[in-house]
């Protein structure tokens, strides 16, 4: 019984201390802190005085994870060693000499080796309203009962009217770049809810097979080819479907139309090293964005010359500036990191997170079509480092998981050991397995569903994409605290795909 007691104790602890975020629980939205000052200290853990991870400036923003006590309700005791100032102290626990001089009653900065000083803890104070009670107050502030209890010395739990209360700051753990998690004042943040991303590509289809597509309820952005880089004189081609883009703003839907480079680096330097020509590019842009209601952009510019990287960061720069005004997003697609230098160097990863509102880390192709090795076109430890490289630069919260609606068959020659590949639907994958009669094995290296069979001379392999190796990727949105998922693209899934998607139930 006496362990049983002591569990109980414990368990309530744990549910009184640590706090989850409702939304990041709930996994429909992101919660976001806005750093209010510069000097903002994170630690290691909810406490003042434990190591310091980072130090943020004013305006920084980062998702919250989850919230916690801490000592934010219990006295907090330094005890002066050798070599202590009045001004190191205050820099430990993030406070000013004249706070710690106030609490403590201290007419001088002298302090001497052993003496204990009380660090000053800042508190909300709510005056005490008709009707109200400790339950009440505990549940609007987001605290536990027993805390306000302890911070106050309450030894009752009736309220008079006028009272006043004080509200401990509680902790809340914040996500920072380089997958690095520490815990800040909550005072110290500003929140808001960010509703996670779950966007689409549309390609390969009609108006009318479009609209269709939109009757999935979890998706909210969708993305159509609207705009592309031209050697006219207009410098960008555009094509604009407006029945389209009014049967997405009916069915709830957010309208990000895409602006590719058709992957021409010579067309790209033209453009982007000439300020003229990106001055009217953008007007061109901005002007037919806001005619057409559009609610955001998606850039998918790719291989890109490497001279070209902050002519790339100028240009998003320039974009961002002119479409602020009007509320439209700006998102940016970059390949995930590798060697290339045109296909992944040219990209300044950190600058353009900075600037953009998303960065749409594109998470195919592992093994790209006419590769000479047959494999994945995603294996989830590749997309897995690909997102933990990506948030050293980016926070996490700016960055979307784009995922591949698709596989490849890999079809080797035996004799001569050749490879080719062929681009498959998920449906025309099933197909397949279905037409030869094959088993589906898991790939523990991949995690992956995988088939092959022998044929005329010829190994076919393919490296399935399906329900479960999309559900292992939404895993890693919602483990790192993403901003969303984007998919190439609709229409090439099946329809159980969609399942997997619990962001915006």
């Amino acid at each position: 019984m006496k362990k049983f007691f002591s569990f109980l104790i414990i368990l309530n602890f744990l549910c009184i201390s640590l706090v989850p975020i409702k939304g990041e629980a709930a996994n429909h939205t992101l919660s976001i802190g806005t750093v209010k000052t510069d000097n903002a200290k994170v630690y290691s853990s909810p406490k003042l005085g434990s190591p310091v991870l980072s130090v943020l400036k004013k305006g920084e923003q980062y998702p919250i994870i989850s919230s916690a006590a801490g000592d934010s309700a219990s006295s907090v005791i330094h005890t002066v060693v050798s070599g202590n100032t009045l001004w190191i102290i205050a820099n430990q626990y993030g406070v000013t000499i004249n706070e710690l001089q106030k609490e403590n009653k201290l007419t001088t900065t002298k302090i001497s080796v052993g003496q204990k000083l009380k660090i000053p803890q800042k508190y909300q104070v709510h005056t005490v309203v008709s009707g109200g009670t400790l339950w009440k107050v505990s549940t609007k502030y987001g605290v536990a009962v027993s805390d306000v209890t302890k911070l106050n010395n309450l030894r009752s739990t009736k309220l008079s009217v006028g009272q006043k209360i004080k509200i401990p700051d509680y902790y809340a753990q914040v996500q920072l770049l380089g997958g690095k998690k520490g815990w800040m004042k909550k005072s110290l943040l500003q929140t808001k809810a960010q509703k996670r991303i779950v966007m689409g590509w549309n390609y390969n289809g009609t108006t009318d097979s479009y609209i269709q597509q939109l009757k999935q309820p979890n998706l909210n952005v969708v993305s159509p080819r609207w705009y592309t880089l031209s050697s006219t004189d207009n410098v960008v081609a555009v094509s604009v479907d407006s029945r389209y883009g009014q049967a997405v703003h009916a069915q709830g839907k957010q309208l990000w139309p895409l602006f590719g480079n058709k992957f021409d680096p010579v067309l790209t330097d033209s453009v982007l090293s000439n300020p003229q020509k990106r001055q009217k590019l953008i007007s061109t842009l901005r002007d037919s964005l806001v005619q057409t209601d559009s609610d955001g952009i998606n850039v998918d510019f790719e291989n890109i010359n490497i001279k070209n990287k902050q002519d790339f960061v100028v240009f998003i720069g320039e974009l961002k500036k002119a479409l602020q005004p009007h509320g439209i997003i700006v998102s940016v697609d970059v390949t995930r990191e590798n060697e290339d230098p045109f296909w992944s160097g040219s990209f300044d990863r950190r600058e353009l997170g900075k600037i953009a509102d998303y960065i749409v880390m594109m998470g195919y192709d592992e093994h790209w079509g006419g590769s000479p090795k047959a494999g994945s076109i995603a294996s989830l430890p590749w997309t897995k480092e690909g997102i933990e490289l990506l948030m050293k630069e980016v926070p996490s919260q700016k960055i979307i998981l784009a995922v591949p609606f698709y596989t490849r068959e890999w079809v080797t020659n035996l004799s001569t050991g050749k490879v080719t590949s062929h681009d498959r639907t998920m449906a025309q994958a099933n197909q397949i397995i279905s037409s030869k009669g094959l088993q589906k094995v898991w790939d523990q290296k991949t995690s992956q569903n995988y088939v092959e069979y022998a044929a005329g001379g010829e190994k076919h392999q393919i490296w399935l994409e399906d329900q479960k190796s999309i559900g292992l990727r939404m895993n890693l949105v919602k483990q790192n605290h993403l901003g969303g998922a984007a998919a190439w693209y609709i229409g090439s899934e099946t329809a159980d795909i969609w399942g997997v998607y619990h962001f915006n139930n």
